[in-house]
């Protein structure tokens, strides 16, 4: 096996410094670059500890490819209920979940010293982009461990708001975004952006994936789909034009956002336009021999609905309440059973570490309010291996909530560019509670006690 050029810069990139957020595109190996170069370090005697913090679904990822990198380097999960004491071991990989590490590092040894100041010679985040909210535990206990290297690695650094970035280049800088102040300071930000940041777009590198053709397609809901979408409306917004506080509006609000999603994506009683419309073109993509993916983020409702009507196509669920093993199972099937021909999986458990390039078409049954979480889930099909061009299908329910959530996500993604790639400009940050409203056809001056706004 050989690595791309890029690859190769890449993994120089990381052995060279000491402190890298390495945010290449998805799709374009960070692990293998990542694994590569611990592998350079250990042999150079530059580490001899190294930890890794991953999301549970990844960690056999992690301990598969160093196998296939670096062979030579014992990998040790971190895990079980004899984990304790392997922080403070001699094993030189450590691989666990953000949960399991997080709470652990708070911890002390038998000495009374806390984990999290033992140190590690690296340690590296990956999905760095879990660590997002500056003010929760597992950001500030990771923040603290003591480390020469540290790396974040996210193919997805920005998903909502510039602190999200901030809060990844705390980890990195722990001794300069020590504050509020300094985690909304955008100038500062962007200075240690273009210090440490290594990305590298599929375009940029010039990688020959084919193209890849996204389209929003426009569905009219069935009618009884669209009786019962009005009736909910109908009785979202009487429920937020009555609430007593802000706090309680938008409670109110996002639970009937939820609601109406739902609904724009499958009815009470199983009716759905979006399915119909996907049953039809399963039909003509199994004629061809063509494998299709499935993505919604309501499993246990929408997913096996989709997985029922598609009985005939040998469906397999891929959902976050599967254990790892049926994950694994599921994958295995999809890849390598020409019976299989379709993949039912929730947005967000096929988000990171599996590669189902056997498939290039994938139909959105709903929309999700971050555009990285889906693209996330989209570069499990366009991504190093795949051949053909991939065709991306992101159906909107006509006259529905749909239509507003395709709009924030394009808004969301320009965000993304102004910050991520390119020389920010100051952006509008904050999605304002009108744009929420507007979804379900009010205005901030019809709430009940005046402005609901920050």
């Amino acid at each position: 096996m050989r690595l791309y050029p890029f690859q190769i810069e890449g993994v120089s990139h990381l052995v060279r410094r000491p402190c890298v957020l390495f945010a290449d595109d998805m799709g374009l190996g960070k692990t293998v670059q990542a694994a590569v170069a611990i592998k350079e370090l250990f042999d150079t005697h530059s580490i001899r500890r190294v930890l890794i913090v991953c999301p549970l679904s990844l960690s056999r990822n992690w301990r598969r490819e160093i196998k296939t990198w670096a062979g030579a380097l014992p990998v040790v999960m971190y895990e079980g209920a004899d984990r304790y004491g392997m922080l403070n071991g001699n094993a030189p990989i450590l691989v666990g979940s953000y949960e399991t590490v997080a709470a652990d590092l708070r911890s002390a040894t038998s000495e009374g010293q806390l984990f999290c100041d033992i140190g590690v010679d690296l340690i590296i985040l990956d999905e760095a982009q879990r660590i997002k909210d500056p003010d929760s535990t597992r950001s500030r206990v990771l923040g603290r461990v003591v480390s020469a290297r540290r790396w974040a690695i996210s193919g997805t650094p920005l998903e909502n708001h510039p602190r999200e970035l901030s809060s990844l280049l705390r980890f990195l800088f722990p001794n300069e975004f020590s504050d509020k102040v300094t985690l909304d300071d955008l100038s500062l930000m962007l200075a240690r952006r273009d210090f440490c940041m290594v990305r590298r777009t599929k375009d940029e590198v010039g990688l020959q994936l084919p193209p890849r053709t996204t389209d929003y397609v426009p569905i009219a809901l069935t009618p009884d789909q669209a009786a019962e979408y009005d009736r909910a409306l109908l009785e979202v917004q009487q429920a937020v034009l009555a609430s007593p506080s802000r706090s309680e509006l938008a409670a109110r609000l996002l639970s009937g956002l939820q609601k109406l999603r739902r609904i724009a994506a499958i009815s009470a009683n199983g009716c759905s336009a979006k399915l119909d419309y996907i049953e039809e073109k399963a039909e003509e993509l199994r004629s061809s021999g063509e494998k299709l993916i499935v993505f919604s983020s309501f499993p246990n409702l929408a997913l096996k609905e989709v997985s029922k009507r598609l009985a005939r196509f040998g469906p397999v669920l891929f959902t976050g309440e599967m254990s790892q093993d049926e994950r694994e199972a599921a994958h295995e099937r999809f890849l390598k059973d020409p019976e299989c021909g379709v993949m039912c999986a929730s947005l967000r458990a096929a988000g990171v570490g599996f590669t189902w390039v056997v498939a290039r078409y994938v139909y959105h049954l709903d929309l999700w309010w971050n555009p990285q979480v889906i693209r996330q889930a989209e570069d499990r099909i366009h991504r190093i291996g795949q051949s053909q061009p991939v065709f991306l299908r992101r159906l909107v329910a006509e006259r529905t909530i749909d239509e507003g959530i395709a709009i924030l996500l394009e808004r969301k993604e320009a965000l993304f560019r102004r910050v991520v790639d390119d020389e920010a400009i100051e952006p509008q940050t904050d999605l304002p509670i009108d744009h929420l409203l507007g979804l379900i056809g009010l205005r901030p001056q019809e709430i009940k006690g005046g402005d609901h706004r920050e």
